[in-house]
């Protein structure tokens, strides 16, 4: 294996991912990847069977395509952008260091993904996954919270000066539960659930 590090860019679709991704592949000279489309390539992602609007893992398939990505790696860094963080750092653990975890009030997100033009399902389900934190839980239920720089993108794009300050400081942790955080947050929630509720068998759930 000749990649020296791998850094893990997550968060929920619309937090910022893929624009943080190139430019800390830049500013560090090391490869940007989005691992769904190398997923895709490997042949590691299906249609999801219940009819869903999203695609599925077969993690098996998923774990040989990055092993084997890893390992033809020619340059000494990877910054990869994902949503299942806990599938890198299951596999490749070893040549992670860092992870990094974009955050955005589910307010704010949801008008992100509405400018995406995705179903009214689907946007929703997402803003719920981030109101309840659902990938910072992965990260802190596989213990990397230490290994975790979290950046609260709600009022912009992630700015690379912030996270390279954060690193020299080593400022890690996950401090962001948004429904602690405002009780309209859960109102807001609340409403999206049985909004959710609305679209069960008439679209994908």
């Amino acid at each position: 294996m000749l990649v020296n590090y791998i850094i893990i860019v997550t968060g929920t679709p619309g937090t910022g991912k893929s624009i943080l991704s190139r430019r800390v592949a830049l500013e560090f000279n090391c490869i940007s990847l989005e691992d769904s489309s190398l997923f895709k390539s490997g042949g590691a992602l299906v249609e999801d069977p219940t009819g869903r609007e999203t695609s599925v893992i077969v993690e098996s398939k998923a774990i040989k395509t990055i092993e084997d990505y890893v390992n033809n790696l020619k340059d000494n860094c990877l910054v990869v952008s994902t949503l299942n963080p806990s599938l890198w750092l299951n596999t490749v653990g070893d040549y992670i260091p860092l992870i990094i975890l974009l955050r955005c009030d589910p307010r704010v997100l949801i008008v992100r993904l509405e400018d995406r033009g995705w179903s009214r399902a689907k946007i929703i389900e997402n803003t719920i996954a981030e109101a309840f934190n659902i990938i910072a839980e992965e990260i802190v239920e596989g213990s990397w919270s230490s290994m975790t720089i979290e950046l609260d993108t709600t009022h912009g794009e992630p700015r690379v000066e912030e996270l390279i300050s954060r690193i020299e400081s080593w400022d890690t942790g996950i401090n962001i539960d948004w429904l602690s955080i405002d009780p309209n947050i859960i109102e807001f929630t609340t409403r999206l659930i049985h909004e959710l509720d609305l679209y069960k068998g008439r679209f994908w759930i």
